[in-house]
């Protein structure tokens, strides 16, 4: 693996432009040098995935917005990683680098052609009604989030190790709803306590959607 330079959040919210970014996001994954990784690529380019929001109301909720989630979880999984291993430096062999670069950067491929764009309707400060421009979730394969990516990936014909798999079919933690079963609740905390990369991901995916994302009115 080469040493990239990990963005800040400012680079990537106020900085960088579009085309950096997706240079940046698949020159890391080519840095992988996985077996089906070229397919992926190419299934990014000729799909929403650029220029999707990563959310319909909520977090990242504009154009781009998709990426923009991808590569700030990306960037704190590494502040994270980086913070552990100085704390404990066995982690290292725990949580390989390629394996956090594909768990961080493609958690949410799911959210590829799920979202489309509609006539929303709001009150302006004069409590008048006006258009614009919104989304709504569209989802054509409706089989999960996590999962969903997952299934995607294996799909393209990335070669993926267990704690990548595991890592982004439980990337929602508590926030899925298949959580309120016993059977996945237990399914969850088992993977949780054999893989720590789990938690970097969960952790990252979480304080990038509530802490730093934005929301566009």
């Amino acid at each position: 693996m080469n040493n990239a330079i990990t963005p800040t959040v400012n680079d990537i919210l106020n900085v960088w432009q579009q085309e950096q970014k997706i240079s940046f996001f698949e020159s890391r994954l080519r840095d992988v040098n996985r077996e089906g990784i070229e397919k992926v690529i190419e299934f990014l380019r000729t799909t929403d995935f650029y220029v999707a929001p990563s959310s319909a109301s909520y977090h990242s909720n504009y154009q781009g917005g998709l990426l923009d989630h991808s590569l700030l979880v990306y960037s704190l999984a590494f502040k994270y990683r980086e913070g552990l291993i100085a704390m404990m430096p066995e982690l290292e062999e725990k949580i390989p680098e390629d394996s956090l670069i594909i768990s961080t950067l493609l958690h949410d491929i799911c959210k590829t052609c799920f979202y489309k764009q509609v006539m929303k309707y709001r009150k302006d400060e004069n409590n008048q009604w006006q258009s614009y421009l919104g989304y709504e979730i569209n989802d054509p394969f409706p089989i999960g989030h996590g999962e969903k990516s997952v299934i995607i990936l294996q799909d393209l014909g990335l070669r993926m190790t267990p704690e990548e798999m595991l890592a982004i079919r439980y990337h929602m933690g508590a926030w899925d709803g298949a959580m309120l079963t016993n059977d996945v609740k237990f399914s969850y905390n088992t993977a949780m306590n054999k893989y720590p990369m789990m938690v970097l991901v969960q952790s990252a995916d979480n304080t990038s959607s509530l802490v730093f994302e934005k929301k566009s009115e």
